[in-house]
């Protein structure tokens, strides 16, 4: 029996799916035998009390499955998907409070290079489609491009024209998001997950399930599912779930849960991130990364 998520199941899940995307700083990433080197932002909100380390892994360690599907992900989209677009729905705790959900239409292009130059800078644009508050709020960001800095128009109902320029990490952004507009996207989210899974290896108290047979949105998909039994200083979610189409390897859904406080309590949701409708290798123009595109309404500078 097939286990099957609809577009508004999705929406009312409570359970858990934990890529605690709060990433790690450089480790490796892999995809069978090709190792490539990775480097990711780490976004601490909670500081937990130390506890014992976990017992020693056993080998083979049973991440080694997950670690594969995660890194033939990893590996076609970085050298099969120039770009896409899709709609976005994510759901966010940030500093203890879980946000609303919100709705984007996202176009994004992967950083690509040809004979040891760059012919394509990597780039996100994003349009808010709900909650109110936000709708018609409009993200540009490409990279060495303003200063490093991400466009952002309000949108909303109030000041809706208010146009700034912000810095990806800084404050300001970063009370609306628990990452980096620059790290958005599924390149980012599978890379970040195979850090984590490579830290984790180093430790047992890890169970993995694969579930082959998922439905998300109507497409097939496997289903990899990572729990931590026990809270543990050097583990940053309790369970993770993360959904790989199956035609093609790409992430389109992911859950991330914290530990329960008490042994009747459901895990609260860290993080969840869809990805609807998903459309590659689009071929977007350059001028649909510039700010005064004819469809966008940022202010001019």
């Amino acid at each position: 029996m097939p286990i099957i998520f609809t577009k508004n199941a999705l929406f009312c899940l409570t359970v858990s799916t934990a890529f605690g995307l709060s990433a790690w700083q450089g480790t490796h990433i892999f995809a069978d035998e090709t190792q490539a080197q990775i480097t990711t932002t780490r976004r601490v909100e909670i500081i937990q009390p130390q506890q014992q380390l976990p017992p020693p892994p056993p080998q083979p360690h049973p991440l080694l499955p997950a670690m594969k599907i995660a890194g033939e992900s990893y590996a076609f989209l970085k050298d099969q998907v120039s770009d896409y677009a899709c709609r976005i729905v994510k759901q966010e705790r940030i500093d203890g409070r879980l946000k609303p959900m919100e709705f984007m239409d996202a176009k994004v292009r992967h950083q690509r290079v040809v004979d040891g130059r760059y012919v394509q800078r990597p780039a996100i644009y994003l349009h808010f489609v709900g909650p109110e508050e936000m709708v018609d709020r409009e993200v540009l960001w490409v990279e060495g491009t303003n200063g490093g800095k991400m466009v952002v128009r309000r949108g909303g109902t109030r000041f809706e024209y208010v146009t700034l320029d912000l810095d990806p990490a800084g404050d300001a952004a970063l009370q609306y998001s628990r990452y980096p507009v620059s790290e958005s996207g599924m390149i980012d989210m599978v890379r970040k997950l195979v850090d984590v899974g490579t830290a984790d290896m180093q430790y047992g108290e890890c169970d993995v399930q694969i579930f082959d047979d998922v439905k998300v949105d109507g497409r097939s998909c496997k289903c990899v599912q990572v729990v931590h039994p026990r809270r543990r200083s050097v583990f940053l979610f309790h369970i993770v779930r993360i959904f790989i189409t199956k035609d093609v390897p790409i992430p389109v859904r992911y859950e991330a849960y914290d530990w329960p406080a008490g042994d009747s309590e459901s895990p609260p949701l860290i993080e969840e991130y869809t990805f609807q409708d998903v459309r590659l290798n689009v071929g977007f123009s350059d001028a649909e990364f510039q700010r005064n595109y004819r469809e966008y309404k940022f202010r001019p500078n």
